[in-house]
């Protein structure tokens, strides 16, 4: 009797453990519920620049999508993460202004030690756009 209770139990656990697991589609479906900026600069500028700051970051890009404004990125396991999706969304809000969103999610609900990517990404963008700025 023990012991089909104590299998219950960890069937119950591993469960609600696989059900908190995100992925890049669940970072993708979030968007509007993420941390945003918008930049003093054209659509392209800042579509380029965020690619590099993601690529400077370490998250791996999965898909880039630059019609629909859409860059999926993850990172894998290590140490201290079961890794994160990220899902980014930069858009034209006018010819010399452009919204960048970034949407964090843990790839394990539990893992409280996980990066939130969203401020680093944004930050990383507004160095590199800074940067460039003092440059011209």
């Amino acid at each position: 009797m023990s012991s089909r209770v104590l299998r219950l139990g960890m069937g119950v656990i591993c469960a609600l453990t696989l059900a908190s697991c995100a992925t890049l589609s669940t970072a993708r479906t979030a968007k509007g519920s993420g941390a945003s900026r918008v930049f003093s600069t054209s659509f392209k500028t800042v579509w380029q620049t965020t690619h590099q700051a993601i690529g400077m970051l370490g998250p791996s890009i999965v898909s880039s999508n630059e019609n629909e404004g859409t860059i999926l990125a993850e990172t894998s396991i290590s140490a201290f993460s079961w890794g994160e999706a990220i899902a980014v969304f930069v858009e034209k809000v006018d010819d010399s202004h452009t919204r960048v969103e970034v949407v964090s999610k843990r790839k394990l609900a539990t893992n409280i030690i996980a990066y939130n990517w969203e401020n680093r990404v944004l930050d990383k963008v507004d160095a590199l756009l800074s940067t460039s700025k003092t440059r011209q």
